[in-house]
């Protein structure tokens, strides 16, 4: 059997909750090479809550951004251009393109920071509208366990002190399209360190 061409993909959402069904107005990916941390294709879009009537907030995480970075949550909030469900399908549709455009034996790997989190969040609420995850579920990977096994061959104390050594500090946190390119720097450099 041929082995098929891995398509990895990180991504991170930026959100009004914590919850599994917690509104999600913004999702970026960068498809990459987890060897070189080059850029492949990128996705980078953000929903109008005003377009959502059933919105579902968690009161902790509105006091989070404002407390966070208010400015960059307003930008966010008035640049989006599609209702939150549409951004999901948008999204769904650049990882099935992904996996059709390459090869009809590519695989999609997609990467979250924590596995019940962006990847989790992404898989149910594409169900609940009706719409299938694009991933099969062995490809779920968690940029977590990865970074956590670097912390311990690097003999470190901390996630922040090797966030600190792989810093890219023109990034703007909290950005989910930053915060994928900043996560894509760490991985590639701790997948590298833990195969050689």
């Amino acid at each position: 059997m041929e082995n098929k061409t891995r398509i990895d993909v990180m991504c991170d959402i930026e959100t009004l909750g914590t919850k599994s069904d917690s509104t999600i107005f913004q999702i970026a990916a960068i498809a990459f090479d987890i060897k070189t941390g080059e850029y492949i294709e990128t996705f980078n879009e953000i929903a109008d809550i005003s377009q959502c009537d059933d919105l579902k907030i968690t009161g902790s995480t509105l006091k989070w951004w404002l407390k966070t970075d208010k400015d960059l949550f307003s930008t966010l909030l008035h640049s989006g251009t599609m209702n939150p469900k549409q951004l999901l399908g948008k999204f769904r549709d650049f990882l099935k393109g992904l996996n059709s455009s390459k090869t009809k034996d590519s695989q999609v790997y997609l990467w979250g920071n924590g596995i019940l989190f962006d990847n989790k969040m992404i898989q149910t609420q594409l169900e609940n509208n009706g719409m299938s995850y694009p991933i099969c579920y062995r490809n779920d990977r968690d940029m977590r366990t990865l970074v956590d096994l670097a912390i311990q061959k690097l003999k470190l104390n901390s996630q922040k002190e090797l966030f600190d050594l792989y810093n890219e500090p023109n990034l703007i946190a909290h950005d989910a399209f930053d915060d994928v390119k900043q996560q894509i720097n760490v991985t590639c450099k701790c997948y590298n360190l833990l195969i050689t």
